[in-house]
């Protein structure tokens, strides 16, 4: 069961770069149409300040972590991600990918003659790549842009994979305006890509990539645009970083069993976490989650009796928020402490779980006699006490 890591509020899924690209041809055979986020600092940041944009990254089927920052901060946390995975590593990733299977790729966005100048040197790097189009539009809001004009291109030219190029949050909520209306089975913000792809914006040595330090020579290259804005990130995550810590410190241990109960009806489901939510006791939340989704229910977590959340059972609650919200269902939580309501500010979690009021909820006596009843064993090296209650 694969399911994001809650990394100071943004679901990010530990995958390595050959990981990813398998996770991104399964997004393409499963059919719909999916949305991939290639995050780093500047995305989290902007994030905190637009719900909107916070609330599309967490309804993107995958969100890649591409910023060392966001990697060590998952080391501080507890769980680590896997590896970083640039936007730039991927794109030939997926070109390779290409030559192989025949999926055909969009290059979409940035400055004039790039997208081709792209797409000429993937041809030559990949023979047999299927570069189904390119087009660079106007450089504007998006409330400038002719979105007729950009959508009848490529729906003519059925890509696989759409790689846009407008910079966050732009693209990002671009491609999310536009998901149901493209048809692409998987759409890919990638930045900069592009630019660094051919050679306009030089890459630092593999040495400093590996070191993390990749951002610093970017920085040197472009001060004077680069210089603020990561400044304005370094700072905010030293203001952030240290209260999520901080929260997931003061929990206490849990050695306790865990388990996950339910109650429901025709169009609520209740589900009780008891003990530890972490990916321990995600099976369970799992399948109630999923029967939730096949009956047409909403979902009430209550985390009343919740010991202890790390950063996997808070992803998973992402998760499972977006499982339920493709479903056109919603997932609330009660019954939180004020400790655990902590625990989601520290996390920047909370601006996604506070956009629905929670429907009544039913008498407390109703948790004893729960049906159907999923017990999960735990370890006894459990972790700390957290308790929380979102609105919502």
């Amino acid at each position: 069961m694969n399911h994001p890591i809650a990394v100071m509020g943004l679901p990010l899924d530990s995958v390595t770069s050959e990981e990813a690209v398998k996770a991104i041809e399964g997004l393409i055979l499963s059919g719909g149409t999916h949305q991939v986020a290639t995050a780093n600092l500047d995305f989290w940041l902007n994030s905190l300040s637009n719900p909107h944009l916070h609330r599309i990254l967490a309804g993107c089927s995958l969100v890649i972590p591409d910023g060392m920052p966001l990697v060590w901060a998952s080391k501080l946390l507890g769980t680590p991600l896997a590896e970083r995975v640039t936007g730039v590593d991927l794109v030939p990733r997926l070109a390779e990918l290409s030559a192989q299977k025949g999926y055909g790729i969009y290059l979409l966005g940035g400055r004039d003659g790039v997208a081709d100048r792209a797409a000429n040197l993937l041809a030559e790097r990949y023979p047999g790549v299927r570069i189904v189009g390119t087009f660079a539009p106007f450089h504007g809001e998006l409330a400038q842009m002719d979105h007729s004009k950009i959508l009848n291109r490529i729906n003519a030219a059925k890509p696989d994979i759409l790689l846009v190029a407008f910079g966050n949050p732009k693209q990002e909520k671009w491609i999310w305006m536009h998901r149901k209306r493209l048809g692409v089975p998987v759409s890919i913000g990638v930045g900069a890509s592009f630019d660094i792809l051919v050679g306009d914006a030089k890459r630092a040595p593999r040495w400093i990539q590996r070191g993390g330090m990749e951002w610093l020579m970017r920085m040197l290259q472009e001060p004077g645009r680069l210089g603020p804005r990561y400044l304005r990130d370094f700072a905010a995550l030293l203001q952030r970083l240290p209260l999520a810590v901080l929260a997931d410190w003061a929990q206490r241990e849990h050695r306790g069993p865990s388990m996950v109960t339910t109650a429901h009806d025709a169009r609520l489901m209740h589900v009780y976490l008891h003990g530890k939510l972490t990916a321990e006791t995600a099976p369970a939340l799992q399948r109630a989650v999923n029967s939730a989704v096949a009956n047409g229910q909403l979902v009430v977590a209550h985390l009343k009796t919740v010991r202890q959340i790390d950063a996997e059972g808070l992803g998973f609650l992402m998760g499972a928020r977006r499982q339920l919200l493709d479903a056109g269902l919603s997932l609330s939580l009660a019954g939180m402490t004020w400790m655990q309501r902590f625990q989601f500010y520290a996390w920047c979690a909370m601006p996604l779980f506070d956009e629905w009021q929670s429907p009544r909820m039913q008498p407390e006596t109703r948790e004893a006699e729960a049906i159907p009843y999923l017990k999960l064993k735990v370890e006894k090296d459990a972790l700390p006490s957290a308790q929380v209650r979102i609105r919502g």
